[in-house]
């Protein structure tokens, strides 16, 4: 019997110009997994991320989610799939024009109809989830790179959707702050809960957080498997990434 994922990827292309930047690929997230696509940067990940978002349309392929086919929905539609889905981006995403407790409520303005009342203590709920207590009224420009990275990963839960994105969660951090938000993103796929869909070329975030793990070579998922399997792979560019050894 076929066993359907929470979110399914079969067959998906995508090129810019003469470039083929995803040739073919084929994923299966399960309900509650941390999912996590490693490979070289270049090789898709981004692009990848942004059709499963809806931000890019597959040229050819399809996307599903919860067994129908979302690649080709309406706008109108995409407005109800993203009530379910949250994106914590490289680069954070907060905007500095706002302090921290208005932007962790921006997604529920936009998608919901709580009060303010309602709003503020969901935000400062969400702060308290990821060790952020007594600071909504300070500015981003206030923030280390490690809060702002847990002020997105607040603004991300507080409409507890059902699947989060995570591109890149530990660009850019010190090994301790790594560690911190490794630590944060397996506890939000518990407390949420949430099924996690991260993409990366850190490896030490790779084995100690994933669930399962899939590579993406030249635009094709080319090995998947939980962490132990991958690290004992026999995949020469596999082996080849995982030990950090030049082709």
């Amino acid at each position: 019997m076929d066993i359907k994922g929470l979110v399914e990827v079969k067959g998906l292309w995508k090129k810019f110009g003469g470039n083929e930047v995803l040739r073919g690929v084929d994923l299966r997230i399960m309900d509650g997994e941390i999912f996590v696509v490693i490979g070289r940067s270049g090789v898709g990940k981004s692009v990848l991320l942004k059709n499963l978002i809806g931000l890019m349309r597959p040229d050819r392929g399809e996307i599903y989610y919860k067994g129908r086919e979302i690649s080709r929905a309406s706008q109108r539609e995409w407005k109800k799939i993203r009530k379910e889905f949250a994106v914590v981006f490289q680069h954070s995403a907060l905007f500095d024009s706002m302090n921290v407790e208005d932007n962790v409520e921006f997604g529920l303005k936009r998608m919901t109809r709580f009060s303010e009342n309602e709003m503020r203590r969901r935000a400062r709920e969400c702060l308290s989830m990821v060790g952020l207590e007594g600071i909504e009224n300070m500015k981003v420009s206030q923030l280390s790179g490690g809060m702002k990275k847990r002020v997105a990963i607040a603004r991300a839960i507080a409409l507890s959707p059902k699947v989060i994105f995570y591109d890149e969660p530990t660009t850019g951090l010190d090994p301790i702050m790594s560690s911190i938000i490794t630590e944060l993103i397996k506890r939000m796929n518990r407390e949420v809960p949430s099924t996690s869909l991260i993409i990366t070329h850190d490896l030490k975030f790779t084995f100690q957080a994933a669930s399962t793990v899939a590579m993406l070579h030249h635009g094709r998922i080319i090995e998947v498997g939980k962490p132990e399997e991958m690290m004992r792979s026999e995949n020469p560019i596999v082996k080849r990434f995982i030990e950090g050894t030049p082709e």
